[in-house]
């Protein structure tokens, strides 16, 4: 098998970097466990997994730092093996947490950035673990992995045709592509059109329960805020009355939180968006995200309504611009987020149904396991997951900033916002009441006892 070198990407590069930082940390892998409830030939998935490893090169490659920076090499396809382990005495509990243990296990760089585990219970039951580090993968390209290896293994099992061959173009490209893009014209246009986005806006913040470490650190946990099926109708009727986007409005009432939990009236939160613009890089698995900066502005006056539509105004305009790297703009030493949130459509990932419920994969049968992944990157990261019935928003926090009470009170306040915001989408931001009227009338009962 040929072996190559190449670059990374400018986005690959930051993650390397902070890679090395504390190489032990496994804040930046990105994880999807799937119940298997059929017998699996572990020969022919091994079969599968080095046919899926041709087909991406970014999952057979390695990253060791040279001289000169990081280096792309990629491996033989059957270097990647397999991780086949037994847990006959598992229970469920304990087979979900040998799940999580196996996403949580650091990678080293130099050696590989994507691995395999099957934890097999008995014969007809199984938990396959697919782990990347985020410099080799993205959300879609987690479900991309997931879908053509199944997709090798049902062809190899005869449970349904062979795959359309890869294409022929590499990584290298979208790395070429990605550096003629900043040194032209267009590229000089937008990273002007982000140094005015971000012009005298700092980073998102809230007021931590503890002094920020000297030096970054990736600890973290996870909190959930689940709108339930009638607040998410209300949602999408509300923002569709409005001409906008449901995500663009829950973006306006999550700025809305952070300004009500403390954060200035002026700043930037990063919202990663994807880079495949090409036919070839929305079937790859690779990483193909930019952070797009998103600038929140609040005076007394500000409604909600007006929050939203600012946001939908910035994500409109800035999907424009992004090819742009925002890496490459010049911080003074000042990270430009503290602070993420982004959009996962569940109806559009590439495995049809597995979000929401048992599907049929190569053949066998197949249910999500939602195992934590990717606490800690930041001082807070918010993804937004969106079927068919409800939003659901995943809070990650790093945990030597803030206590577990805090991060759910800062998501109560949030979904209050929600809740405001629907009901009267013109009040003002300042003044809405952060606990609702029957909490309210308690707490005053508490206070007014003797």
């Amino acid at each position: 098998m040929h072996v190559s070198t190449g670059q990374l990407s400018l986005g690959q590069e930051g993650l390397w970097l902070t890679h090395q930082l504390d190489p032990d940390s496994s804040a930046y892998n990105v994880v999807l466990a799937v119940r298997l409830r059929d017998r699996v030939r572990t020969d022919v998935l091994q079969e599968a997994l080095t046919a899926l490893v041709l087909r991406h090169e970014l999952l057979r490659s390695r990253f060791p730092g040279t001289e000169e920076g990081p280096i792309r090499v990629t491996r033989p396809a059957d270097a990647v093996r397999l991780d086949v382990r037994e847990t006959p005495d598992a229970d469920d509990g304990a087979l979900f947490d040998l799940a999580r243990r196996a996403g949580e296990e650091p990678f080293r760089l130099e050696e590989g950035a994507f691995r395999a585990v099957l934890l097999r219970r008995g014969p007809d039951d199984a938990l396959l673990v697919t782990v990347t580090h985020h410099l080799v993968s993205d959300a879609t390209s987690q479900w991309l992995l997931v879908r053509d290896l199944f997709d090798e293994y049902g062809a190899r099992t005869g449970q349904q045709p062979p795959p359309p061959p890869p294409a022929e173009a590499g990584w290298d490209e979208q790395v070429r592509a990605e550096r003629e893009f900043v040194d032209s014209p267009r590229g000089a246009r937008a990273a002007a059109y982000w140094r005015e986005v971000c012009e005298g806006l700092v980073p998102a913040t809230l007021p931590t329960d503890r002094p920020r470490p000297p030096q970054r650190t990736l600890n973290g946990a996870t909190v959930e805020l689940v709108l339930p099926p009638s607040t998410a109708a209300r949602l999408g009727e509300a923002a569709a009355r409005h001409a906008l986007t449901p995500f663009a409005w829950l973006l306006g009432t999550f700025q809305a939180a952070l300004y009500r939990a403390g954060a200035p009236d002026g700043f930037l939160i990063g919202c990663p968006v994807t880079t495949r613009f090409t036919p070839r890089s929305r079937q790859a698995v690779g990483y193909y995200v930019n952070a797009l900066p998103v600038a929140a502005g609040f005076a007394p006056g500000t409604s909600f309504l007006e929050t939203a539509e600012a946001v939908q105004r910035q994500l409109r305009t800035g999907l424009a611009h992004a090819r742009y790297p925002v890496e490459l703009l010049d911080g003074g030493g000042v990270p430009l987020f503290r602070i993420a949130c982004t959009l996962v459509a569940a109806d559009r990932l590439p495995v049809p149904g597995l979000y929401e419920g048992p599907v049929r994969l190569g053949g066998l049968r197949a249910e999500l396991c939602d195992v934590p992944q990717q606490e800690g990157q930041l001082d807070l990261t918010v993804e937004v997951l969106q079927d068919s019935r409800e939003f659901k928003a995943v809070l990650r926090y790093n945990t030597d900033l803030f206590d577990a009470a805090t991060m759910l009170r800062f998501r109560d306040v949030w979904h209050r916002l929600v809740d405001v915001s629907l009901d009267a989408p013109g009040s003002k931001v300042a003044d809405a009441a952060l606990v609702v009227p029957d909490d309210l009338d308690f707490l005053l009962a508490l206070g007014s006892t003797s």
